[in-house]
């Protein structure tokens, strides 16, 4: 009986919990400022874009999953090497953590990125569209500042944790960079907009 009623009384708060929740739907973009670590490569200026679920759990937490496009890589320093361009679809869940009685908020957001330059018919057949992992894990970690009308302006660093040009997500050998692990570097700085309903 007991157990019955703990049962209950954790369904119902949490019940009460998600149905005083507010769900809004937006989109977000900015400029990446990305990079490879362990190369001797530029910083390369590119975009990301994309949309988003807003849940607004409680005053000081908002759950927040994402969905787009990051153009990352880098670039050479000179003509006789060529750029490296990536063109990732992200899916990420950023984690934001308001500040009390302000609309500043701290970011942590884990991810995936999948290499879209490598379909699902080349990945089947071994025949990569480029030499880079088709997937890296990631985590980004930024701060934010959330207007009342929706508008919102944050900045994010993201760090990916797979090499960028590991044989373990493919069958391909980089010549290009051996001695070391490369990873992904983005400084992202943007907008947000959640429509209202």
């Amino acid at each position: 009986m007991k157990n019955s009623i703990l049962v209950f009384v954790i369904g119902f708060l949490s019940f009460s919990t998600f149905s005083q929740s507010k769900t809004s739907f937006g989109f977000r973009s900015g400029v990446n400022i990305a990079n490879l670590s362990n190369t001797n490569l530029e910083t390369k200026t590119g975009l990301y874009l994309g949309a988003l679920v807003n849940i607004k759990i409680s005053e000081l937490y908002t759950l927040q999953p994402e969905l787009g496009y990051s153009n990352q890589g880098a670039d050479a320093k000179n003509t006789m090497d060529e750029n490296v361009v990536i063109h990732y679809i992200s899916v990420s869940v950023a984690n934001k953590f308001f500040v009390k009685d302000s609309p500043f908020h701290f970011i942590i957001a884990p991810g995936f990125d999948f290499d879209s330059d490598d379909s699902l018919i080349g990945l089947a057949n071994r025949n990569e569209g480029n030499d880079v992992t088709f997937i890296d894990l990631n985590i980004g970690l930024g701060i934010g500042i959330d207007f009342k009308n929706g508008l919102g302006i944050e900045a994010r660093y993201k760090r990916g944790l797979v090499d960028v040009f590991s044989g373990d997500w493919h069958s391909f050998d980089s010549q290009q960079y051996e001695d070391e692990n490369q990873f992904n570097t983005v400084f992202q700085l943007g907008m947000y907009y959640k429509f209202k309903f």
